[in-house]
């Protein structure tokens, strides 16, 4: 974690700013990754919709993954830790739902192959390149 990671530590964190205040702020830490996390799982929610063909499916994502890159630009996260961390985590929010999809529809139709826009090495390269500066 961050904020409690051995860096602190080594420093005296604790010491300086008091163990509660550096517990508060660790806790605060984990609750907004976890929205942060949602945030990215939302791209995936078409991929349970039965009413949806495949290639309607990947094309939501395509759509989804894009608009949530897009708007992740806009910010300026200057500490590489961060930064690295953001990355770790959306990047672990939807790389393994999407392989799991690919391998669920096994689909090579001509709409399904049109539909795919991204391999998972793609969505990571995509998704690591987000926050560059």
């Amino acid at each position: 974690m961050y904020a409690g990671d051995e860096h602190s530590q080594s420093l005296g964190l604790g010491d300086l700013v008091g163990r509660s205040a550096l517990g508060r702020s660790e806790l605060q830490i984990e609750r907004s990754r976890k929205g942060y996390v949602a945030t990215w799982k939302a791209v995936m929610s078409s991929f349970p919709a039965a009413s949806l063909s495949p290639a309607e499916k990947l094309n939501m994502f395509n759509q989804g993954l894009d608009d949530m890159v897009r708007s992740q630009k806009a910010y300026e996260i200057f500490d590489s830790d961060v930064r690295a961390m953001l990355i770790s985590d959306a990047t672990e929010a939807v790389v393994p739902g999407y392989e799991t999809f690919l391998r669920q529809n096994n689909d090579r139709s001509p709409e399904f192959t049109r539909a795919m826009k991204y391999t998972p090495r793609d969505i990571q390269r995509k998704i690591g390149a987000m926050l560059d500066d």
